[in-house]
């Protein structure tokens, strides 16, 4: 499959062909089978008309069309899914697998952004700035909606839990969370059962909120790892959590019920433990 990266780069919710060299009408349009396409209704394009006709102007004979893969394409594209629940975006990505690839690339440049704050004189104070820069990193190459408060209820999976959207938005509820909690940091302790305690205040407050539309997990996942890091200690896998799934969600609903935040601190020390001891068999120490 050959990438069309400059017709990702355009950022035009990216319908885009899994093949061809990147210059010809139909990779304005993903398909799910050479030879195939779906016109995208120009209300919904960020590219202009005159743009378009400018880049497409070698066009061949137009293949044939297929079905849109977007599901209720007039609805607000917070919700717009294909069939199996993928949800509109930039890279056109139409295969769970192609999003996750993508999703961890970005998990790989927040995790960037987190250890550059490590060079500077002083540590890093939390902030809802910093926690939208992190989801901006994670998020931006693929959702229009990155770095961005949610503007949608959520209700993942089949669990019971929702997160309804507050008459304010979110907005009002991260200044709280600004003030109350992120406002306690940097933290800096030589004492690792402080620096989890808050770490996992941090997260499960995050999490509680759900303040995206997407990838919240991950993004309190990278904050907390900040947090650690400035404690020299290692930074968790984000996808850990995926080892003792039951137990992190039981710890994430104590939290969000009850303000039980000492389950997450046990499983994040568990995690840290494990992390050192996979790092003292890889160095040899």
């Amino acid at each position: 499959m050959s990438r069309v990266q400059w017709r990702w780069a355009e950022k035009d919710f990216g319908f885009r062909f899994r093949s061809g060299r990147g210059r010809t009408k139909a990779e304005y349009y993903q398909a799910s089978e050479l030879g195939a396409f779906y016109a995208v209704p120009a209300k919904h394009r960020k590219l202009t008309k005159e743009h378009i006709e400018n880049l497409a102007a070698a066009a061949p004979t137009s293949p044939r069309v297929v079905p849109i893969p977007w599901q209720e394409y007039e609805r607000d594209w917070d919700w717009i899914t294909t069939a199996d629940g993928i949800l509109l975006n930039f890279a056109g990505c139409l295969d769970h697998e192609e999003i996750h690839r993508r999703e961890d690339e970005g998990v790989a440049r927040a995790m960037e952004l987190v250890a550059s704050y490590l060079d500077r004189a002083e540590p890093v104070a939390l902030s809802s700035a910093l926690v939208q820069r992190v989801h901006s990193e994670l998020m931006g190459a693929i959702y229009p909606f990155a770095g961005k408060w949610r503007e949608v209820s959520l209700h993942k999976g089949d669990g019971p839990t929702k997160w309804p959207l507050p008459p304010r938005g979110i907005a009002p509820l991260m200044e709280l969370l600004e003030r109350d909690v992120l406002s306690r940091s940097p933290l800096i302790s030589s004492d690792d059962a402080k620096v989890f305690d808050f770490v996992s205040e941090v997260m499960g407050e995050i999490l509680a909120l759900h303040p995206f539309r997407e990838g919240n997990g991950r993004t309190a996942f990278i904050v907390g790892n900040l947090i650690l890091m400035q404690n020299d200690l290692l930074p968790l896998d984000v996808y850990d959590r995926r080892a003792d799934q039951d137990r992190y969600y039981a710890a994430c609903e104590d939290i969000r019920v009850h303000k039980n935040y000492a389950p997450l601190a046990k499983l994040i020390a568990e995690w840290e433990q494990a992390a050192q001891n996979r790092w003292e068999v890889e160095s040899g120490q």
